[in-house]
């Protein structure tokens, strides 16, 4: 069996899970947003169009960022994200939002829906609009140059526009045919961002899979990444996981500020607690599968895993108890990995178990590091092919990832009795020079006993 089959297969459906990534790095991250100044934002998500073609993802991808933009200290306007907006309530949201702006510091407005360009103008669509002819656009949509005149007004605030809205034009058929957004001049103080360059739409793929709004709010919640690192590191991002087939766009004037969506977190003494010494018998077998193209069962190399469970303190929003332990060593790699998984007591976040994989890789580790880890699988034996955790998968910094398991129920349960029944875990590992490989770990007895006292105290605590 080749051990790389279907690792490039969706893992799990992010309509049901999309907002457990922003809530697992809002939770557990190690920073916090810099609150002294005053953030005010504007979210809108128009998906559900009465004469037009609806645009796959729109209103999850505004509940995403509104979501995002609220635990980087935002306030949103009208309290959450305006979600299937008419002319009327479109024209409303914005001259609401223009009073609410005035001694703000920071003025963000993100906007997913359909938008068209018509004579290099670009304008916002309302879910009403019903266009028969080329003169229906200045009365039925929203010049966008009217929101950024919102924006005017204030030489010492930064403002920040995404019109994340290079769909396909739904009124091609009507004599407006010209494709994605027209280029903008970028007023003072402002950065404006497009998911695809100017004249262009988004690929139909990326566009349903949330691409371009998932990739921006998990960037702009890394502690310590400045304003214009963001967008430069989201649009690097969508590049290399389109192939180049999307280039997200980016214009600013000269800004007088150095904006950070999350502050660093202070330095630390040390990466990682302090693992137990192991003991003659505790390391159980471990083994990392590299992919080889000139071989499909691809490069091994053999390593050990220490099993062992510890008490988790309890904080603001964790209770006490004990969580599960795992120091992986790869040592002809000198590739060394933490797994830790712990029930989640945390009712505001969305998620039954947490895992936290922190990995140790040397200068010149051969795949520049650990760039992606799509989940988790658990395996009957070292050969199996594995059966996916339900959850999802996050990478919180440099080598620093969090899987928050699903907390719909029938997952809850699979879950558990994934953990419970099978012999081995396989996390699968995507390289930062884009190989691929999979670490296998074996329970063993010693895991054995550490995944059944975990579970034991897990299920009393509930």
């Amino acid at each position: 069996m080749t051990v790389f089959a279907g690792m490039t297969r969706r893992w799990w459906a992010a309509d049901r899970l999309l907002t457990v990534a922003i809530a697992l790095v809002i939770a557990l991250a190690t920073a916090q947003p810099a609150m002294a100044d005053k953030r005010v934002a504007l979210v809108i998500g128009n998906a559900t169009y009465q004469h037009a073609k609806s645009p796959e993802g729109a209103a999850g991808d505004a509940r995403v960022m509104a979501a995002a933009l609220q635990n980087a200290g935002f306030t949103l306007a009208g309290g959450a994200a305006q979600i299937d907006l008419d002319k009327a309530s479109l024209d409303r949201a914005i001259q609401d939002f223009g009073r609410q702006i005035a001694d703000a510091d920071v003025a963000l407005v993100y906007y997913a829906g359909h938008a068209i360009q018509l004579r290099a103008s670009n304008f916002l669509v309302p879910v009403d609009t019903d266009p028969s002819k080329e003169s229906d656009v200045d009365t039925q949509m929203l010049h966008v140059g009217l929101l950024l005149h919102q924006l005017e007004g204030s030489a010492k605030r930064l403002n920040l526009v995404v019109l994340d809205a290079c769909r396909d034009n739904p009124f091609q058929g009507r004599g407006l045919t010209e494709p994605g957004l027209a280029a903008m001049r970028a007023p003072e103080g402002t950065l404006v961002s497009y998911p695809a360059q100017p004249d262009a739409t988004v690929p139909g793929t990326s566009d349903a899979n949330n691409l371009f709004a998932m990739t921006l709010a998990e960037t702009m919640l890394r502690p310590g990444l400045g304003m214009l690192d963001v967008f430069n590191e989201t649009g690097l991002a969508v590049k290399r996981k389109t192939n180049g087939a999307q280039l997200p766009f980016v214009a600013f004037s000269p800004i007088n500020a150095h904006f950070l969506f999350v502050t660093a977190p202070p330095p630390t003494a040390a990466a990682l607690p302090a693992a137990p010494k192991a003991v003659k018998g505790m390391a159980e077998r471990a083994v990392l599968y590299d992919e080889d193209l000139s071989d499909p069962k691809g490069k091994q190399y053999v390593g050990t895993a220490v099993w062992h469970i510890e008490p988790v303190k309890a904080n603001g929003t964790q209770q006490a108890g004990l969580s599960l332990r795992a120091d992986v060593e790869i040592p002809e790699r000198h590739l060394k990995m933490v797994l830790t998984l712990r029930r989640n007591s945390d009712s505001s976040l969305p998620a039954s178990h947490v895992a936290e994989l922190t990995f140790i890789v040397p200068p010149d580790f051969v795949g520049t590091g650990i760039d992606n880890v799509p989940g988790m699988l658990m395996k009957t034996n070292e050969q199996a092919r594995g059966a996916p955790i339900a959850g999802l998968a996050v990478k919180v910094k440099e080598d620093f990832f969090l899987v928050g398991f699903s907390n719909v129920e029938s997952d809850r349960q699979r879950n558990l009795q994934l953990l419970k029944d099978r012999e081995w875990l396989d996390v699968p590992l995507v390289y930062g020079n884009k190989r691929r490989g999979i670490l296998a770990i074996e329970k063993g007895p010693s895991g054995d006993r550490a995944f059944a006292d975990a579970l034991a105290a897990w299920d009393r605590s509930q």
